[in-house]
């Protein structure tokens, strides 16, 4: 690991191929689109040596809008997901900077996010139908799986309505922005991964398990989520895709920080990742550090770990 940062920020001629070479990864590998991002806020934290954030941002966001015009995509498109992927985190990394802790970047970060989504619904005539396209592309390759399955066990097959609502709560303005948010956290907690190798001290950790989205954006998304149910709402049911992805995050930090107070081995977290990699079991665990996440805001959960731990301390000694 060390030894890739430190080729990366050796010079301005490697930062710039880094920068180029990392937006080319993470075009080509879909969870691993934070790379150049990260680079960014490590370079933010670095002070901007051997070449400017915003510079080396430029770098990626060029790159990254080349192969999606390569692939097809319109000017427009290629360009505001670059610009998605790349000035969020130039951003936060300037946020981490000037002293701000990872938390307050997940907040801001979460406020953003929805800003986003009320700014696209305010703009747009018809914001759902511009994923329509992709709506019902994805309701065809559902309707070739169901298809598959009913030939094998059973005659039930879903109408084409059900289709296209099981694929809009897949393709949305939500989920989209949702991805940008973690993309935009990821990217700042290895930029500070990064930064912490190469100043030899622990800046992640301490920060990552303490994140917390807070109170108020708890209860914002309270009244969303009761909104979306009862209302039927666009953007209420889009926010609640945001917010998901924000309380995973904050589930995700839990979860660290369970395994520092109990002090749990290297191969939970392992596995616990691994129940997130697998379709099957990711169904299950997302949603539910999800729901461990939001209730973090309302429940001392790190402080009932800790007495948890102390009572195995005494029994154990």
């Amino acid at each position: 690991m060390q030894s890739f940062v430190d080729w990366f920020t050796a010079s301005r001629l490697s930062v710039i191929l880094g920068a180029a070479l990392l937006a080319t990864l993470g075009y080509a590998v879909f969870v691993v689109m934070w790379l150049p991002g990260a680079l960014v806020v490590l370079l933010a934290l670095r002070g901007g040596r051997p070449l400017a954030d915003w510079q080396t941002a430029l770098v990626a966001g060029v790159t990254f809008s080349w192969w999606l015009l390569a692939a097809g995509a319109g000017p427009l498109p290629a360009v505001l997901v670059a610009v998605g992927l790349i000035v969020p985190p130039l951003i936060v990394g300037r946020v981490l900077a000037r002293g701000g802790s990872l938390s307050v970047v997940f907040q801001l970060s979460t406020l953003a996010a929805l800003g986003v989504l009320a700014i696209v619904h305010l703009v747009l005539a018809n914001p759902p139908g511009v994923w329509q396209p992709f709506v019902e592309k994805m309701a065809a390759e559902l309707d070739t799986v169901a298809t598959m399955m009913a030939n094998v066990d059973s005659q039930w097959h879903p109408t084409n309505a059900e289709l296209r609502e099981a694929a809009a709560d897949y393709v949305n303005w939500g989920v989209a922005i949702s991805l940008l948010l973690v993309n935009t956290i990821v990217a700042a907690a290895i930029g500070l991964y990064a930064h912490g190798h190469q100043r030899q001290s622990a800046e992640l950790g301490p920060q990552f398990r303490a994140i917390k989205a807070g109170r108020t954006l708890a209860t914002v998304a309270a009244v969303l989520i009761v909104a979306s149910v009862a209302l039927k709402w666009d953007f209420a049911r889009d926010a609640q895709h945001i917010f998901m992805g924000a309380f995973f995050l904050q589930g995700l930090a839990l979860l660290h920080a369970a395994r520092e107070i109990l002090g749990l081995g290297n191969g939970w977290m392992a596995a616990s990742y691994g129940l997130l990699l697998v379709p099957l079991t990711a169904i299950v665990a997302y949603p539910l550090l999800a729901v461990a996440g939001f209730l973090d805001n309302w429940l001392p959960l790190r402080a009932r770990l800790a007495l948890i731990a102390a009572k195995n301390k005494v029994r154990g000694g």
